[in-house]
């Protein structure tokens, strides 16, 4: 049986079991090797928040920070919520449905950035350092008191949210810009459209989005032996068997995403996709739900997408 379909199987079965998530992470930790923070994957997350940051002050269209940040999808590891609040925005929100972190990961995290911070290589990541947060970093990496995530998190103006992103609670008109890496793949098509529902109503005036989309089949980064195309061969039905809550994923295509945030009420002014080779996806037979759409965008499987509110919308850009 193929590795990844035996992947498939136990994450079906761990989903169904207490602790789920628990079992997940140490399954993906000591057999797939997924969920380690290594250099090359820290430094991958502190590029993307400097891109946030980036796309922020573009489709803003000068060089202010947000005073509030909203992060979709924490993760196991909060590296860019710590890396947007170092660069100086003034309060992050990051929100997971799930209670992913704990003080051991977050301190991971905090001592990484504090390695970078001492290197001086963030000031090479980062767009720029606010010193009072590189100071509350380093404190925060020495501290050795018991705390939870939370607690860990807090001095740096970083709030942990364990809950719906449908119903954050937090007030109309607040957040200034919304990010997430590797999270929208993972969410339900109708629930990310009630997601992006809820940030229209938390939008500020001129607020940004960016989000970071991979649209491969993540089981072909665990088995080489399957191409990131891979799962465009099954039907819905079909994809069920191996599509559990612990590796859930929509299947959707690029267009579907641009749908998505432009009926929600946001228009795309960046755009900045990745595709995979021609030769990978003519090898597949593709099931009925995929054969309408273009071939360029099936062949599309990371993007990069920039939006903003309706009152800040411009023109959209694609790369050259």
């Amino acid at each position: 049986m193929p590795s990844w379909l035996l992947k498939a199987a136990m994450q079906g079965v761990m989903s169904a079991l207490p602790a789920s998530d628990r079992l997940n992470y140490l399954f993906q930790r000591h057999v797939t090797g997924s969920v380690v923070l290594s250099d090359e994957v820290f430094e991958r997350k502190v590029a993307q928040c400097s891109r946030h940051i980036r796309s922020y002050q573009t489709a803003r269209g000068g060089a202010g920070l947000p005073s509030l940040a909203l992060e979709l999808g924490t993760g196991w590891y909060p590296v860019v919520p710590v890396g947007l609040a170092l660069a100086g925005v003034a309060r992050v929100v990051t929100v997971d449905v799930s209670s992913l972190l704990s003080p051991e990961r977050t301190r991971q995290v905090l001592a990484a950035h504090a390695a970078l911070l001492r290197s001086g290589q963030a000031e090479q990541l980062l767009p720029q350092i606010a010193a009072e947060r590189a100071d509350a970093v380093m404190a925060a990496a020495g501290d050795q008191v018991s705390k939870s995530a939370a607690e860990l998190l807090e001095p740096l103006g970083i709030e942990v949210l364990i809950g719906d992103a449908r119903a954050s609670g937090l007030p109309a008109g607040s957040v200034d810009l919304f990010v997430s890496n590797n999270t929208f793949e993972h969410i339900a098509p109708q629930v990310l459209r009630e997601i992006v529902a809820e940030f229209k109503r938390l939008a500020a005036a001129g607020a940004v989005m960016d989000h970071f989309v991979d649209m491969s089949d993540h089981y072909a980064h665990f088995d080489r032996s399957i191409t990131e195309f891979n799962y465009l061969r099954y039907s819905d039905r079909a994809w069920r068997l191996f599509n559990n809550r612990l590796q859930y994923q929509s299947r959707l295509r690029i267009p579907d995403y641009r749908r998505i945030l432009e009926e929600g009420g946001f228009s795309i002014v960046a755009e900045d996709d990745e595709q995979g080779p021609a030769d990978d996806l003519a090898r597949v037979e593709l099931a009925p739900r995929f054969r309408h759409y273009a071939v360029e965008d099936l062949l599309t499987l990371r993007v990069w997408l920039t939006a903003v509110s309706p009152r800040a919308a411009g023109a959209r850009t694609r790369p050259a």
